[in-house]
């Protein structure tokens, strides 16, 4: 499990309805922040293990929760009507906790899934705060296949949302659902099996999966079902790199190479033989590439 670092800071960030949670380092160390944001149903701390020592420990980085994802939470007394919720309301969110965070300054966004839908989101709405993008296994049309996109139609109605709801539930009580669950976005097994982030990474997953309010997480999967950036990823200027798995069962192939189609000068690596979980099926390809595009001129 990952245990609090002293040189690391924790702290929840106040919103409208909400609070984000964040974990930072490095803060007095030079250059853009990196911004780390995690995919649907993990955590703050998915990102520390499998972080590259120069970026964990020379590098000013900060790791920001999704809407709703413990220990960040969703008031649902003051938070509103889910039905209000855009992509652009979703880049206001990151564009005001990173405002109490650093300021004006441009951050590098890192995001995974869903977060690569924010990194994106953010830099299209917002872009004199984004200095560059690396999305991973992101979207920009938020309609899933695989599992998780069959969890996510099932959100779709209030007949069978309930479903949603319990499974939710009921996963995050047993590690051997869980895993079987987690285990339909692997594609390389063998590599995944062996990865050295594999274990902490998933023991942190399941220790926040249980945590996190299966309500919220049924309206964030129906809510994200909506998200269409088609007619905005065009107008992103910073420096983008598309990265995923040639056999990502959630975000089929064809959509990164399409985003980085729209995208002027995006950079596409995909990453064959692999599926969604890249943190373990291409641990040392992933921290190769996050140095190098970290280091770019």
């Amino acid at each position: 499990m990952t245990t609090n670092d002293p040189s690391q800071q924790r702290r929840l960030i106040d919103l409208l309805g909400q609070t984000l949670a964040a974990i930072s380092g490095n803060d007095s160390a030079p250059g853009p922040p990196v911004v780390f944001v995690h995919g649907i149903t993990a955590s703050v701390d998915f990102w520390l293990p499998s972080l590259p020592e120069s970026v964990l420990n020379e590098r000013r980085w900060i790791s920001l929760s999704l809407p709703g994802h413990y220990p960040a939470r969703i008031d649902r007394q003051t938070f509103g009507d889910w039905s209000d919720v855009t992509p652009a309301v979703w880049a206001e969110w990151y564009e005001t906790a990173l405002q109490q965070l650093v300021g004006d300054q441009p951050v590098d966004v890192v995001g995974w899934s869903t977060g690569g839908f924010t990194a994106l989101t953010l830099a299209a709405h917002f872009p004199q705060r984004v200095h560059s993008v690396m999305s991973i296994s992101g979207f920009a049309v938020g309609r899933w296949l695989g599992l998780i996109g069959t969890f996510q139609r099932f959100s779709l109605s209030s007949l069978t949302r309930w479903g949603v709801r319990l499974g939710f539930g009921t996963v995050g009580r047993s590690r051997m659902l869980f895993d079987l669950v987690m285990s339909s976005g692997i594609a390389d097994r063998a590599v995944f099996q062996t990865s050295p982030t594999r274990k902490e990474t998933m023991d942190d997953w399941f220790a926040a999966f249980g945590q996190h309010d299966a309500a919220v997480m049924a309206e964030l999967f129906r809510k994200i079902a909506q998200f269409d950036l088609s007619d905005l990823i065009g107008h992103i200027e910073c420096p983008v790199l598309i990265a995923g798995g040639g056999a990502d069962s959630y975000i089929p192939g064809i959509h990164p190479r399409w985003m980085a189609a729209q995208i002027r000068g995006a950079e596409l690596v995909l990453w064959p033989g692999a599926g969604h979980m890249f943190f373990a099926e291409r641990t040392q390809e992933f921290q190769e590439l996050l140095v190098r595009w970290l280091k770019r001129p």
